[in-house]
């Protein structure tokens, strides 16, 4: 899948140096005009070049400003029109969850951002299924009643909490209880719908919310779906925050993800400080890249007391 992907939208040097790696161990591709690309690849940065990975810009592929036009215009099949709106909000998803994060000019009017133009950069995010990764983080989140408690991933960028959120979807929807999940799937990140059609596994009680807001898909959902549990990714504001508390004081359990270093800096957001004060989330979980992606350096009860669960995850 992220070989179509690459060859779809990248020059034919970068595309055939990719596909030398470890597809397994890539996670990041940072192209920027009139500079050298770079690679998040197994624990650190690279520079790519036509053998592979290499610690030496000397041997590094170069970019120049035109080919981040057209790898922009090759990934909306030259439509920019048709998904201004993601533009707007700063990135394409394509197949597989594939995200690519668009840096550029913006171009305001009335103070909103009408379009992006003169693309200067890109960040191609590549997503990893890594099932079974939440088996022991589901247990200190599951109640006796096999219910879970509302939980919160703490984590800076790019240290796994998507990866942790679609595999405890699958755990939560296939458990020996039935309970109805909903994915509310902002960025199409976490289940990667084509066509309709979650791309990774998600579970098999689970239901997926693509492409809009999280304000519109919780209440909506909450309404028609009747969900035991809600799954979404990065909340940012009052927004996401009024979705959250309505849900669950409407009795659904919430699986969130926030940007933070630690629990103890939540506090610092004042648009989500609320969901803290209030107790809203009974666990949090805080991830790091301390022993690699993915590290779970702490579990948290709604007091932040932290519960025992052995060695870094």
């Amino acid at each position: 899948m992220f070989c179509e992907v690459f060859t779809k939208i990248l020059p034919p040097d970068i595309s055939a140096a990719l596909n030398k790696l470890n597809p397994d161990k890539l996670y990041e591709v940072r192209l920027r005009g009139g500079s050298f690309v770079s690679v998040g690849y197994g624990d650190g940065y690279y520079y790519l070049s036509q053998n592979g990975t290499s610690c030496s810009i000397q041997n590094a592929i170069f970019v120049n400003e035109n080919a981040i036009q057209q790898i922009v215009l090759r990934a909306c099949d030259k439509s920019l029109y048709a998904v201004n709106d993601h533009i707007c909000r700063g990135y394409l998803t394509l197949d597989g969850g594939v995200r690519i994060g668009i840096a550029g000019t913006t171009v305001l009017e009335n103070g909103n951002v009408k379009t992006v133009k003169n693309f200067s950069s890109v960040n191609i995010r590549v997503p990893h299924q890594v099932v079974g990764c939440g088996c022991k983080v589901a247990g200190l989140l599951q109640k006796p009643s096999g219910k879970y408690y509302s939980s919160l991933i703490v984590s800076p960028p790019g240290a796994g909490k998507t990866t942790l959120l679609r595999d405890l979807a699958r755990i939560a929807s296939t458990g020996k209880r039935i309970l109805n999940v909903l994915i509310v799937d902002e960025r199409d990140e976490i289940a990667a719908v084509r066509n309709g059609k979650a791309t990774l596994d998600v579970g098999k009680n689970s239901d997926v919310i693509s492409g809009c807001t999280k304000a519109y898909a919780f209440i909506n959902a909450v309404r028609a779906l009747r969900p035991d549990i809600i799954i979404t990714d990065e909340l940012c504001d009052s927004e996401d925050a009024d979705a959250v508390e309505n849900a669950i004081a409407s009795g659904v359990c919430v699986f969130a993800s926030i940007h933070a270093d630690t629990h103890e800096r939540i506090s610092d957001k004042p648009q989500l400080s609320r969901l803290i004060k209030n107790r809203l989330f009974e666990r949090y979980v805080d991830l790091s890249c301390e022993r690699g992606i993915g590290t779970v350096s702490g579990i948290y009860d709604k007091n932040f007391n932290a519960l025992p669960f052995g060695e870094p995850l």
